[in-house]
């Protein structure tokens, strides 16, 4: 019972150093507008920013056929279990957003590289959302710090992230510095 507890307590500390952490970018601090997710299984949770920033707008994806779209989150939303499990938004009580209203993308992944390489599960969702002409945020992968490795195999479809978030560091990427000037 100790252990399930230390872990918890372990787990609740690190997602406290990703909020920091985001809270930290001058990308954070320059958007009004943010793409979150729900996570699954063993992904970082950045459901709690929503508290962070109340005067924030918030986004999160739904499948529908082979991309996403995105909605915009109001005090009558509700979840429903979509595709593969995940939790998505309900298009009855959510308001369907357009990507260029969104500031700031935080995505989830399997790995990442330091270049903003991102490894996802392989069906293309969010290299199509980021890659869309129409989205013109910043893009921010959320990994535990394991989930940083050396080089991710990448090819001309996947879309390089502009920040690598952490609960130990933010890696800044070659794109970010472009964007940032």
């Amino acid at each position: 019972m100790k252990m399930i507890s230390a872990e918890r307590s372990l787990l609740l500390r690190a997602e406290a150093s990703f909020v920091k952490n985001i809270l930290k970018l001058d990308a954070w601090k320059n958007s009004t507008s943010v793409l979150l997710f729900a996570p699954i299984e063993w992904e970082p949770d950045p459901v709690e920013l929503i508290s962070a920033a109340a005067e924030y707008s918030f986004f999160f994806p739904r499948i529908v056929g082979d991309h996403l779209e995105i909605y915009r989150m109001s005090p009558r939303s509700r979840w429903i279990s979509g595709s593969y499990g995940i939790k998505e938004p309900d298009p009855e009580s959510w308001d369907r957003a357009a990507l260029s209203e969104v500031d700031l993308a935080l995505i989830p992944g399997v790995a990442f590289d330091v270049k903003g390489g991102r490894l996802g599960r392989g069906k293309g969702f969010y290299d199509r959302l980021l890659g869309d002409p129409e989205f013109r945020g910043l893009k921010a992968g959320l990994a535990w710090d394991w989930q940083i490795v050396g080089e991710v195999p990448c090819d001309t479809d996947d879309i390089p992230m502009d920040f690598v978030v952490t609960p130990g560091k933010i890696h800044m990427t070659g794109s970010a510095l472009d964007k940032l000037g």
